[in-house]
């Protein structure tokens, strides 16, 4: 089958999906982004790549309409894949290429439409002329149903999931040791973008108050983002400088080891999915402290982690505090986590989902 995969993102997530494409398919990857490949989606093999750079850098609807008729045509698909639905996806739909798989993100259908007219009737046209939908929520799928009006089995829910090969449960000693990180420090991992969608402000008003007494605690942020410059000033202002390590983003591969290295995993997120990030977490045996997103709460309660309201630093200090006081209760949230993170975050069994709905619209 050839597919034509269409994102406007690159990153993570986009690798996930075509490393496991490529072993079934033939496949172009239309990349539509003012940002660059991430390296391990121009490492992968017999992966087809057309990146292009908008001229509108957030709408390539107005500019790139052209040229994403030219791939199509030269390139013949039998199914397109797209993700970010009003950005890419709204080619799709003004193509009338079918069969088209649509793929929400999260902000693209969960917030962005409800504060812009303009990206809701981009949004409506593609719900309504895709053929399929794919989400990684339930709490995403009555969204749509109760915006768009699609019918139910329009819809498929299923997480993405992330390979369990390479995320899972390591010595702690040992990862630290590798990461040169001291063995007696309580350890906090924050690794979503630096954008107001994940609560960073918040996250740093907590963090700064959590260890204002405190010489053993340490917070790593594999990051990057619009508010980067923004974070590391807050640091230097607050006297921080020992206390929080801004890193930049790492490699997938990597990541596991700084997950295992970690006490606690948090994301004050204000709006989510299912975060694939957490999900890794989860399955290094990490404590969690996350918003109360619905999304989150699929995946989340009182069992596995610690949750907090959204854009509240007073309750994630709390929460950071109580995991400070509790180690144990880290680690029972963290053995917890494995257990879930095996039963429904396995790729390679998700991906066979994917599969049938490819062979379903295809048919």
């Amino acid at each position: 089958m050839k597919v034509l995969y269409v994102s406007s993102n690159g990153g993570i997530h986009d690798y996930r999906f075509l490393k496991k494409l490529v072993e079934d398919h033939e496949v172009l990857f239309l990349h539509y982004a003012a940002g660059e490949i991430i390296d391990e989606i121009d490492k992968l093999e017999h992966l087809q790549i057309i990146s292009k750079k908008p001229a509108f850098r957030s709408m390539p609807l107005i500019s790139e309409r052209g040229h994403f008729k030219k791939v199509v045509d030269e390139f013949k698909p039998d199914l397109i894949h797209s993700g970010y639905v009003w950005q890419v996806g709204i080619l799709a739909a003004n193509s009338g290429f079918h069969p088209h798989l649509s793929m929400p993100w999260g902000s693209d259908i969960l917030t962005e439409p409800d504060k812009s007219m303009f990206r809701r009737v981009l949004v409506k046209k593609v719900m309504n002329t895709c053929d399929h939908v794919q989400c990684d929520a339930e709490f995403v799928k009555q969204k749509i149903i109760s915006d768009y009006a699609l019918p139910a089995d329009k819809i498929s829910v299923f997480p993405w999931g992330i390979d369990l090969q390479l995320f899972s449960k390591t010595d702690k000693v040992s990862a630290r040791k590798s990461l040169k990180l001291e063995q007696d420090k309580f350890i906090v991992l924050f690794n979503r973008y630096f954008e107001p969608v994940y609560g960073v402000n918040f996250l740093m008003e907590a963090f700064r108050n959590f260890c204002a007494a405190k010489d053993d605690v340490l917070m790593l942020m594999l990051s990057e983002g619009s508010g980067k410059v923004d974070v590391l000033k807050y640091i230097t202002e607050s006297g921080l400088d020992n206390k929080i390590q801004v890193l930049g983003r790492v490699p997938n591969h990597e990541l596991p080891l700084f997950l295992n290295a970690a006490d606690v995993y948090v994301s004050p997120s204000l709006s989510d999915g299912t975060s694939l990030s957490l999900l890794e977490a989860m399955a290094c045996g990490t404590g969690l402290i996350v918003s109360d997103v619905p999304a989150i709460k699929e995946w989340v309660n009182a069992e596995n982690g610690l949750m907090v309201k959204r854009g509240d630093a007073a309750e994630l200090n709390r929460a950071l505090e109580e995991y400070y006081t509790n180690r144990t209760l880290a680690e029972t949230h963290g053995a917890k986590n494995l257990e879930i993170a095996k039963v429904r975050a396995d790729w390679d069994k998700n991906y066979l989902k994917l599969k049938e709905i490819y062979s379903m619209l295809v048919k």
